[in-house]
């Protein structure tokens, strides 16, 4: 039988949390003070087995699966030693609750934390109750340090020199991409578009020249959700994202939002609402979620979107569903269109995880570092989220199909250890091989607006959480009053002048301060990385 972690809930009291003031003299790294003069004593050790516990928050959260004991087999087999993993799976909600709960007493703690972002992190730094994994991933993690970014690991480092997380799961650099119907093209004699003016052509034609030939005009050259993202090819035509900080030619940061091209951009989309060429469905803040705007693509009834990457997957519903209604018609993604300028660039991901990996003091980070660059071996990756080829899925022209139905892949725990180290190369064998590649694409054609949006690695930011939704409410009421026809082009002035009255000011004072210091740490950080992590790679 294996040797679980009990947790009592209800004995974790608040009292047990007190146990953080004092958990800097068990000194986190007691367990690894072995005598350094014994080698026959470290070689035993080396061979001796060992339990490593692992909170998880994803997938069915099944246990004693199969999923759990192939890891089992998988790390036994490839550190040659008897490996028990033991996971907690953390409740569906309330889970920072029950995360410092488990981290208030150390024989509570598991060895492998995951978390989301969370305040209390920093007391545990202070605590001295989470490991610093420089050493470990040294000897013991190539396969996290080569699968990571440079830039990723800098927004998990700390400023004193050390690295106590590992990213649980990044997004692919780009994400997004424009969308078209290529069938609707050809249809109408037009070339595919290259430049904003092309594509403003483009939507015209396609909500006036009955592109699907019913005879009816019930077409729209433009659909999406309610959120600027699906207006991204005007947007970033102009090299501004009103979701975003814009570092500025002086070496200022600006609230994308407040500066001047957004206007621009503004005043032609709303022409084309006008014209009926935008869907306006897309100004309707219950047009909000991907079932929504999956439907409108699925009709067959809009040229383009700018949507996901994902979709170009055969087994994407949404894909599915508008072969199903539209067997003759043809979506495909093309690259960001050019502005007057000839910007042009898709939309970055963030380079940060939004979730992260701690090794606690429960035990040495050496074990628990072998275990997590296991799970982040491609091989490994793959098997814990799909199972066996030939037994749970096959693979038909670089096509995944699953042999088995979701109850029984639940059963078997598939995606238990999703968002452990989470890789989105080709281990994701969802994705077709053109799939991959076309997020491989994505890292060039998102790279233009990369370099001039500012991305905090502060996740404490006072100014903006005080002020933001303020701030928030009032741009999306002037920007889609403006979109459609409700307010006047006058509106965004007026919004940018309301801007420093709603805290604006002392937001854009708190960005430009963040933003300064971050740049002189990543000097600091780019100096570590080049002596700590490039020469184990």
């Amino acid at each position: 039988m294996k040797k679980r972690i009990k947790t009592n809930w209800v004995g974790l009291t608040l009292a047990g949390m007190t146990l953080l003031g004092t958990a800097c003299s068990n000194g986190a790294n007691s367990e690894n003070n072995a005598p350094a003069n014994n080698e026959t004593a470290n070689n035993a050790a080396s061979k001796k087995p060992f339990d490593i516990s692992i909170t998880l928050n994803g997938g069915p959260k099944t246990p004693d699966s199969w999923s759990e004991k192939t890891l089992e087999e998988q790390v036994t087999d490839k550190l040659g030693r008897q490996v028990t993993i033991d996971p907690i799976f953390l409740p569906a909600s309330e889970v920072d609750t029950k995360i410092n709960l488990l981290m208030s007493a150390k024989n509570t703690r598991p060895n492998i934390l995951w978390t989301g972002d969370t305040k209390e992190y920093s007391k545990w730094v202070q605590a001295g109750i989470v490991q610093d994994l420089t050493p470990s991933l040294q000897k013991y993690g190539k396969e996290i340090i080569d699968y990571y970014s440079k830039d990723t690991l800098f927004y998990h480092w700390d400023s004193s020199g050390k690295l106590y997380q590992i990213p649980g799961d990044v997004a692919e650099a780009g994400t997004m991409t424009t969308i078209i119907r290529k069938d609707w093209l050809d249809k109408l004699g037009l070339q595919m578009p290259k430049t904003l003016d092309e594509f403003v052509q483009a939507l015209r034609a396609f909500t006036n020249d009955d592109p699907d030939g019913n005879g009816k005009k019930d077409t729209y050259g433009l659909s999406g959700d309610y959120y600027f993202r699906s207006l991204a090819p005007f947007f970033y035509a102009y090299g501004v994202d009103p979701d975003a900080f814009i570092k500025q030619d002086d070496g200022s940061i600006k609230y994308g939002a407040t500066m001047p091209q957004v206007k621009t951009a503004l005043q032609q989309i709303a022409k084309l609402y006008g014209e009926g060429v935008i869907d306006p469905r897309m100004a309707s803040a219950a047009n909000n979620t991907n079932e929504k705007v999956d439907e409108i693509y699925a009709s067959g009834k809009v040229g383009a979107f700018y949507r996901w990457v994902a979709y170009f997957n055969p087994s994407s519903n949404a894909t599915m569903n508008f072969k199903q209604n539209n067997p003759g018609g043809e979506y495909i993604a093309i690259d960001p269109v050019a502005g007057p300028d000839g910007f042009k660039s898709d939309i970055p991901s963030a380079p940060r995880g939004w979730c992260y990996l701690v090794v606690t003091d429960a035990g040495p980070a050496d074990e628990a570092v072998q275990v997590l660059n296991v799970i982040a071996s491609p091989e490994v990756n793959s098997l814990l989220r799909f199972g066996k080829e030939g037994e749970h899925y096959t693979m038909d022209n670089g096509v995944y199909n699953r042999k088995v139905t979701p109850d029984e892949a639940n059963k078997l725990g598939l995606d238990n250890f999703s968002w452990v180290i989470t890789r989105k190369d080709a281990s994701n064998l969802s994705n077709t091989p053109e799939v991959t590649k076309l997020f491989e694409y994505k890292i060039k054609t998102s790279q233009p607006m990369r370099d001039k949006i500012a991305i905090f690695k502060a996740t404490n930011r006072p100014q903006w959480d005080k002020y933001s939704t303020d701030i928030q409410k009032a741009r999306d009421e002037a920007f889609w009053g403006i979109i459609t026809g409700k307010l006047g082009i006058d509106a965004f002035d007026k919004f940018v002048a309301q801007y420093e009255k709603l805290g604006g000011k002392e937001v854009d004072e708190e960005a430009n301060t963040l933003y300064s210091a971050q740049e002189e740490e990543y000097a600091k950080y780019d100096k570590w990385y080049e002596e700590n992590i490039t020469p184990y790679k």
